[in-house]
């Protein structure tokens, strides 16, 4: 193997990491969002429902079922 070789797999390998570290930032960014995303949809379903909105209403609204609702807020019994 040359030098010149031994300089295009060394660069291969730069660039592919440099490719994956980009990638595992976007997916960390993406899963933050993810996260956020999740918590204020608990949140506007606690509201409804300590604002005494029908379950019913709040689950069409949110586009699930009826319990599921509790699944949102992370209990599994009312």
């Amino acid at each position: 193997m040359d030098e010149d070789e031994t300089r295009r797999l060394l660069d291969a390998v730069k660039q592919a990491s440099e490719e994956s570290r980009a990638a595992a930032a976007e997916a960390r960014a993406a899963m933050a969002r993810s996260r956020a995303a999740r918590e204020a949809r608990s949140a506007a379903v606690q509201a409804a429902m300590e604002a005494g909105v029908p379950r019913q209403q709040i689950a069409e609204a949110a586009g699930t079922h009826r319990n599921a609702l509790y699944r949102l807020l992370g209990r599994t019994t009312r």
